[in-house]
């Protein structure tokens, strides 16, 4: 993958999933992405309906070629969120994401959020079902000591953070690309953070990403400030974009939305390199890495 639109990726999660949600909508928005040249798409058994609408969609679409991407080892007990990386675990979610997906073979499983104990446990399943042609390749969605981890060990995938805001693991996710390992980077627009216009939620979705954004840790007042300040006015979100999309250390960067106009919007920042003194000063930015990250 080598222009910004060819890694740009969707990820089918969050509202796009859910029940008050219109799967028409969704699956609306799944096309246009498909018409707007995205190959890459990504999503997960616990993201509510969000793996059998993608399925559906991409069936409907007579999609060929598609890269899709899906998660195991989190899930809900009597009690809210919980982790299983268990072999019957991930060979149930590998066995149901196969069937709601309408695919023979995953092209790619992370692990999501698991510790790096957790992923030496679960490696000789994932090996094993790659031998069984049920995944191409295996991989972590995570932070820290995880994608370190993963990355040490050599997994085929690591999904990350990666944003103007956010650059803790450029260092790991560059050397995951000289070692072979696909990259991909999540967040590249911090959950709304660098663009004011998004501070105001006008519709139930935008008041889940609203609530998400809040229960999440929040990025430090004076790296958002600072963020914001290096970025084009009359296109912060556009420019976010396309910075992670200038890090040629990253394979895909996927995006999400409830709004067609966003995803519009997103592929044309996708299709614009930035301008090489704007890209200059959001590297300078001076951002310590206890400020860029969350607090």
């Amino acid at each position: 993958m080598t222009d910004g639109k060819a890694r740009l990726g969707f990820g089918v999660s969050g509202p796009l999933g859910r029940k008050w949600f219109s799967e028409k909508k969704t699956q609306s928005l799944i096309g246009a992405a498909l018409d707007g040249g995205v190959a890459y798409f990504d999503t997960a058994p616990f993201y509510g309906d969000a793996e059998s609408r993608l399925g559906r969609a991409l069936r409907d679409a007579g999609a060929q070629g598609v890269f899709v991407s899906t998660k195991t080892g989190t899930r809900r007990d009597g009690r809210g969120w919980a982790k299983d990386f268990s072999e019957v675990a991930i060979r149930r979610d590998v066995e149901t994401s196969l069937a709601v997906l309408n695919r023979s073979c995953l092209d790619l499983l992370y692990l999501h959020g698991p510790t790096a104990d957790q992923i030496d446990r679960a490696r000789p399943v994932l090996d094993a079902l790659k031998r069984e042609g049920l995944i191409r390749r295996a991989g972590v969605c995570g932070e820290g000591a995880a994608i370190d981890h993963a990355v040490k060990t050599r997994l085929d995938a690591v999904m990350t953070f990666y944003s103007v805001i956010d650059r803790r693991h450029a260092r790991v996710l560059s050397e995951a690309k000289a070692q072979g390992l696909m990259t991909t980077a999540i967040g590249p627009l911090a959950v709304g953070a660098l663009d004011r216009r998004f501070a105001v939620p006008l519709s139930i979705s935008d008041l889940w990403r609203t609530a998400r954004s809040v229960a999440r840790r929040p990025y430090r007042a004076e790296a958002v400030a600072a963020a914001r300040a290096a970025l084009r006015r009359e296109d912060p979100a556009g420019t976010a974009l396309a910075f992670a999309l200038a890090n040629r250390d990253l394979d895909v960067v996927p995006t999400t939305t409830t709004k067609r106009r966003h995803l519009d919007h997103c592929l044309s920042a996708a299709r614009k390199p930035l301008a090489p003194d704007v890209l200059a000063s959001i590297q300078r930015l001076a951002l310590t890495e206890g400020a860029a990250a969350p607090s």
